[in-house]
C-alpha cells in the first residue's frame, strides 16, 4: 500500500522538472507509466511498484516541488536518460522547440542528446510540469491502478481523481508561474476541455496568428497541440506534427529582445 500521508504530500506538492528561472515552461497533461497495458491490467501492482519508488525517491531527495529530470530518473532507474535510450515520444515536441528557440540544427541525435543531458534540468532554460500529479497509463483513465494500493476516497476512480484535483491543480500551478520568471508558457494540448483549463491557467484570451499554435495578446502564454496528438498533416498548416514544434521555437526566438 500507498503511504498515503507522503502520497498525498506529492500530489499536493510536485510539479514536474526544470528550472523556474527558465525561459520556457511547458504544461503538459500528466506523466506516464512505463508499464505496457496488458501487463499493467492483469498484475496492477506493476504500477504501484513504480509510482510508489519515484514517491519514495522524491521524498528522499527533498519534496522538492521541481526535480532536476535526469537525475530523478536516473535515481529511479528511468530508462530515458542513458547511453542506450530512444527518444520519448512526448518529450520530442518541447525538445524541438527549445532546439528551434536556441537556432540549433535539430537531427534525431540532438534531440535525444538534449533528452539524455538538458531536458528539465535544474541549470537549464526550461521547465516541463504537468497538470494532473499522479504518473497514468492514459489520460481517460483505463488501468487506474491506484483504487487497490490507497485508501483515499479520491482515488477510488480516475474521475473521482480528475474531478477533485484539477481546480486545486490548476491554482497550484497559477500560483508557480506567476511567482517565477518565464518570458513564455507552452501548454500541450488544443483540446477543448484543456484549452479551458488553460485558460484558467493563464487569465488570458487567445488568438490566432496563422500558426498552429494560439497566443495571447502579450506573448506570454501559447497554446499548441500535444507531442502525441494526432492531427491530420492536411490540417497543419506547417504540414507536420514534428514541424509545428520547430514553428513554434522559431516564433518564440522572434520574440526574443
Amino acid at each position: 500500500m500507498f503511504d498515503d500521508e507522503i502520497l498525498e504530500k506529492y500530489i499536493n506538492t510536485f510539479l514536474g522538472y526544470g528550472n523556474s528561472k527558465g525561459d520556457i515552461c511547458f504544461v503538459g497533461l500528466e506523466e506516464g507509466i512505463a508499464i505496457k497495458y496488458l501487463k499493467l491490467e492483469q498484475n496492477p501492482k506493476l504500477g504501484f511498484d513504480e509510482v510508489n519508488k519515484k514517491i519514495q525517491i522524491w521524498k528522499n531527495r527533498g519534496e522538492k516541488e521541481l526535480e532536476d529530470c535526469r537525475d530523478f530518473h536516473l535515481a529511479t532507474n528511468n530508462v530515458w536518460h542513458k547511453s542506450n535510450s530512444k527518444i520519448q515520444e512526448t518529450w520530442q515536441g518541447p525538445i524541438r522547440t527549445i532546439l528551434s528557440y536556441e537556432g540549433k540544427d535539430i537531427t534525431d541525435s540532438s534531440i535525444l542528446d538534449f533528452q539524455i543531458n538538458r531536458l528539465g534540468r535544474f541549470n537549464e532554460n526550461h521547465s516541463i510540469i504537468e497538470l494532473r500529479p499522479l504518473p497514468s497509463k492514459k489520460v481517460t483513465g483505463s488501468k487506474w491502478f491506484y483504487k487497490f494500493f490507497s485508501k483515499m476516497d479520491y482515488l477510488k476512480s480516475k474521475k473521482e481523481y480528475e474531478k477533485f484535483i484539477t481546480d486545486r491543480r490548476i491554482e497550484n500551478i497559477r500560483k508557480f508561474i506567476f511567482r517565477s520568471s518565464f518570458k513564455h508558457i507552452v501548454f500541450l494540448s488544443l483540446s477543448k476541455t484543456y484549452e479551458d483549463y488553460w485558460k484558467k491557467i493563464s487569465d488570458s484570451k487567445f488568438n490566432s496568428i496563422d500558426k498552429d499554435f494560439i497566443v495571447s495578446s502579450d506573448n506570454k502564454f501559447i497554446i499548441t497541440h500535444h507531442p502525441k496528438s494526432y492531427p491530420a498533416n492536411r490540417d497543419l498548416l506547417c504540414g507536420s506534427l514534428s514541424k509545428v514544434f520547430v514553428e513554434l521555437g522559431k516564433y518564440l526566438k522572434s520574440l526574443k529582445v
